[in-house]
């Protein structure tokens, strides 16, 4: 498995961003399940999830590593996936926008398990929707040159921050806002 897949085809955002297939691959983040497994979890049919797998594996996103039983087991092909369309597809930017609106929803919930309040949970989800697709618009051309490049978690997290900066005087309105939002002091 690699620590960092980076992916900008359209096609495969496209199959990434479909709410089953998002499910999936969060559950396989913890460890490799077999499709009966993720079925129970799910609460989906097996000849569903089955027909995820096979367009997930197809793109990519998970891999075969073994059995259980009579079962084969799947996991992530990557501990971590950067999805940033490169093209302008417009199918795949309502894609990203799926996508984020599940990334922004998840990290509301982190934010507030931390301690912060943030009265306007829309308010919040749509300002870090916002800036993700930004952030992503404005770092596309880099992302698209590291396609491909074996990077381990730890460069992948400086490769972030080094983004970010690098994106940092076109991103602050957002960043504004969001200290704000988060009650933090300038």
């Amino acid at each position: 498995m690699k620590d960092v897949l980076i992916v900008t085809d359209p096609k495969k955002i496209r199959i990434l961003a479909e709410t089953t297939r998002l499910d999936i691959i969060s559950l396989l983040r913890e460890r490799a399940m077999t499709v009966s497994e993720l079925s129970m979890l799910l609460n989906k049919d097996p000849s569903t999830i089955h027909r995820h797998i096979n367009l997930l594996k197809q793109a990519g996103f998970i891999e075969e590593v073994g059995r259980e039983g009579s079962e084969k087991l799947y996991r992530r092909s990557a501990k971590v996936f950067l999805i940033s369309p490169y093209e302008n597809d417009a199918s795949a930017w309502v894609a990203m926008d799926r996508i984020h609106t599940k990334e922004a929803v998840r990290l509301y919930e982190i934010f507030t398990e931390a301690g912060f309040i943030i009265p306007n949970k829309k308010e919040f989800v749509n300002l870090i929707k916002k800036f993700l697709s930004n952030f992503e618009f404005l770092s596309r051309d880099i992302v698209k040159r590291l396609e491909g490049v074996e990077m381990n978690r730890l460069e992948f997290i400086r490769i972030m921050v080094l983004l970010a900066l690098i994106n940092s005087p076109k991103l602050q309105e957002e960043a504004k806002k969001l200290r704000k939002i988060l009650k933090l002091e300038d």
